[in-house]
């Protein structure tokens, strides 16, 4: 009889289909994906969640399954005494990671902001650690939001804390993200995220201030004109945008898949926005590959928000967006039918007809005024 070979437990990571990082495996340790366990036993193999989004979390609990496969079966468990971290430890810790990802100062500013008054709101309610966190209190914590923080600084604040939670709570974790499930929007929210696309007149001031914005930084500034010119041109969302590939567009054709919903973009190009796209070295044309995408789409965000600011263009809560509703604007414009902007956006019809429908109204009424009319004026002179 043989000697079984001793059982190995290993981490990997599944990615999420729209993960940017999905390309290079199983084992790259640098995204937020779930992370799993994988070991073989007696010619059995056996993966489980190793619940958590966190690599270095994952290989403890690694080695955590290691040692109890390395006692049996079914170990005794060994209980240890460890000091139980807070949620302000926990906060501590998530805006350290957050800052080793070179997320911009602005950002890191707006993390310690809203989860500084979650701490301080959930210890008011003696609830000082993340295990003793209930779907009640989350659901009245939120309440308090709508009569200080405007509809996109709620989602933002429901976004950052929902990944604030993931990081620090595990039994208690799906109860708490279903109680911050979508916020509805009030109609005063509906109107002040409105398509808002920029005029012929609006778009050459915007350009006018580059070089004011970006002064001493020639080669940024030339970047950001042409990611400006691309949006305007191709409606790409900005991590769509940051995350252009030369290759994407060598051929004069806009190929990709949408980060967000993975649906193909297809588009032709101008060949002089082309021939700037292809001018230069590297794989991608708006990020340098060193850092996070995140932190370099949070970059762009940040100075195209101070661009729009300086040259008064600027609307709470849409700024690269609108980007995207001017390119829309003038494609309905140019008489294209919203089957033909949902496959150059990547969208469904339905989400196009529901977003951009007054836009499409409005362009619809600017054709009928040209229409030829019928005037009784001339037949009631004769």
């Amino acid at each position: 009889m043989g000697i079984l070979p001793k059982s190995i437990v290993t981490v990997f990571v599944r990615h999420n289909t729209s993960c940017s990082h999905s390309r290079r495996g199983e084992f790259y340790r640098g995204c937020d994906c779930p992370k799993f366990l994988r070991y073989s036993r007696n010619g059995k193999q056996t993966r489980k969640a190793a619940k958590t989004r966190s690599w270095s979390v994952a290989e403890e609990r690694a080695i955590e399954e290691q040692e109890a496969l390395d006692r049996g079966e079914q170990p005794k468990p060994i209980l240890i005494a460890v000091p139980q971290p807070t949620i302000a430890d926990c906060i501590d810790t998530f805006i350290s990671k957050k800052e080793s990802k070179g997320i911009s100062a602005r950002r890191i500013k707006k993390f310690r902001f809203q989860l500084a008054d979650f701490e301080k709101w959930m210890a008011a309610r003696g609830k000082l650690f993340p295990a003793s966190l209930t779907s009640t209190d989350l659901i009245d914590y939120r309440a308090t939001w709508s009569g200080k923080w405007k509809v996109t600084t709620r989602q933002k604040a429901q976004q950052n804390i929902r990944g604030f939670l993931r990081t620090c709570c595990n039994e208690n974790l799906n109860e708490l993200l279903a109680a911050l499930d979508k916020l509805v929007k009030t109609r005063e929210d509906e109107e002040r995220l409105a398509p808002k696309p920029f005029t012929e007149k609006e778009i050459k001031v915007l350009f006018a201030q580059i070089p004011k914005t970006f002064f001493g930084k020639p080669e940024r500034a030339a970047l950001a004109t042409l990611l400006i010119k691309t949006m305007v041109a191709t409606g790409l969302a900005i991590r769509d945008a940051t995350q252009l590939r030369r290759k994407d567009v060598a051929d004069g054709w806009l190929r990709i898949r949408r980060q967000k919903t993975g649906r193909r973009v297809v588009q032709h190009l101008d060949s002089a926005l082309v021939k700037e796209l292809l001018d230069g070295d590297g794989e991608y044309i708006f990020w340098d590959g060193k850092i996070e995408v995140t932190a370099a789409v949070t970059d762009w965000q940040d100075e195209i928000r101070l661009l729009m600011q300086e040259a008064k263009l600027w609307i709470p809560g849409n700024t690269t967006h609108r980007f995207r509703d001017t390119a829309v604007d003038f494609w309905l414009g140019a008489g294209w039918s919203m089957t033909e902007i949902a496959a150059a956006l990547g969208d469904t019809v339905a989400v196009c007809e529901k977003h951009y429908a007054d836009l499409a109204s409005k362009r619809v009424e600017e054709r009928l005024v040209k229409l030829p009319k019928r005037s009784w004026e001339q037949a009631a002179r004769a």
